[in-house]
């Protein structure tokens, strides 16, 4: 009986730990990502592991370097994340994308809900 207290007690404090990662993960909003982010050097990696370094500025330009891809474009702001048209990715269409933040890590999110990259400074 013990036995079966300890493991039905390990599984609801591992239930517990889940619960509060979850709880720590936050969105970001259109609001934060302009006050946050405008002017800053975001760095990161893609979904692919290649690093990533874009600028967002408050003109609505952008830029962005993965690699070899050089590329710049266009931003905005929507209520829940952020917009990008770059020149040559994506043959110049634009693409919304989602982001989450958990500690200082910044999860962007593809419109399916697929991780697009991740910023871990922003400078």
């Amino acid at each position: 009986m013990n036995l079966v207290f300890r493991a039905a007690m390990s599984v609801l404090v591992l239930a517990s730990l889940g619960m509060q990662a979850q709880a720590q993960e936050a969105p970001v909003t259109g609001k934060e990502i302009q006050d946050t982010w405008v002017g800053k050097t975001l760095l990161g990696t893609a979904a692919n592991g290649a690093p990533v370094t874009m600028v967002l500025s408050a003109d609505g330009t952008a830029t962005l370097s993965a690699r070899s891809t050089n590329d710049s474009g266009t931003w905005r702001a929507v209520e829940n994340g952020y917009c990008t048209t770059w020149k040559a990715i994506r043959a110049g269409q634009e693409r919304c994308f989602t982001a989450r933040r958990s500690g200082s890590k910044v999860t962007v999110l593809n419109p399916d809900g697929s991780v697009s990259g991740q910023f871990d400074e922003i400078k």
